[in-house]
């Protein structure tokens, strides 16, 4: 059996094919040629918790479960997350690999928001706002960064002056790059907006994007505000196994009635993006095309 830690994760992702099957995986969802099951989740003392989900994804021959906890910051102190993910042969259940630690889950999530934002929004969009620059939002920035494209327009909306300066510096040489603390001014007449906050309340404006924009949320569709004409989604599992996110890649589901509506994603984690990076990693396996 495999093992992979972070750094192996890394070097063997490439960014592209992970987003175009982490594409291809929400599609069998969507039709039901993939399975998962609904997230169960167990308190841990002080706000955190223990995470499990799984999926099979026949296509690919593979099955991935993941075990995973949050331990929320304390003064002085960040918050902790850890994941463990085991993948198996999806015919004979044989245990292939383990792929210990965040990165996966990063990996997975950033390809995650960028797909979810090419198929309902512009492939490659000019202007981008992050709202929230912590490590989920900071890997689809990274993400981005090895695409072959480059857009014209990011901006970076984060709680503190303090961070705010510290990005700034770190991004003095990238004059397409402006970091504030004022969401709106970083969310109005974009026409993509990713925000992983952590927030329990709104934290940015939907009806500030362009007319047609897509905001992708990481943290709940809590964090946004919506007028009436836009649309929402969400990628929860629901009875029969999909979700609505990927009903809409699978179908190719019109949403909008109109070019102008905007629309917000809540992206929480597909269990099936976990066998997309899977296979990735495994070339090979069962077919699996390195």
């Amino acid at each position: 059996m495999r093992e992979f830690d972070d750094a192996a994760v890394i070097a063997a992702i490439d960014p592209v094919r992970l987003i175009d099957e982490v594409t291809a995986c929400l599609a069998d969802l969507g039709t039901g040629t993939a399975a998962q099951m609904s997230k169960s989740s167990l308190p841990i003392a002080g706000g955190g918790f223990f995470l499990s989900v799984a999926a099979v994804v026949p296509r690919l021959g593979l099955a991935a479960s993941k075990w995973a906890s949050y331990v929320p910051g304390t003064a002085g102190a960040p918050g902790v997350s850890t994941s463990r993910i085991t993948v198996s042969d999806a015919s004979t259940g044989e245990a292939l690999a383990i792929v210990d630690g965040m990165a996966a889950t990063q990996l997975r999530t950033a390809a995650t928001a960028i797909a979810v934002a090419r198929r309902f929004g512009a492939a490659q969009p000019e202007a981008i706002a992050f709202v929230g620059f912590g490590p989920t939002n900071r890997a689809v920035f990274d993400l981005l960064g090895r695409l072959p494209w480059t857009p014209s327009n990011i901006r970076i909306a984060v709680r503190s002056s303090a961070s705010r300066d510290a990005l700034a510096a770190s991004f003095a040489r990238l004059p397409q790059i402006t970091v504030t603390t004022d969401v709106a001014a970083a969310v109005t007449g974009t026409h993509l907006a990713f925000s992983a906050t952590g927030a329990s309340t709104p934290v940015a404006a939907l009806e500030l994007l362009a007319p047609g924009g897509v905001a992708v949320s990481l943290d709940g569709s809590g964090t946004w505000t919506s007028d009436p004409d836009s649309i929402v989604i969400d990628d929860r599992t629901s009875a029969d196994g999909t979700s609505p996110v990927a009903v809409a890649f699978a179908n190719g589901e019109q949403l909008r009635v109109r070019p102008s509506q905007r629309l917000l994603a809540d992206v929480a984690g597909s269990a099936v993006t976990d066998v997309a990076l899977a296979a990735i990693l495994l070339p090979g396996v069962n077919g699996v095309s390195a």
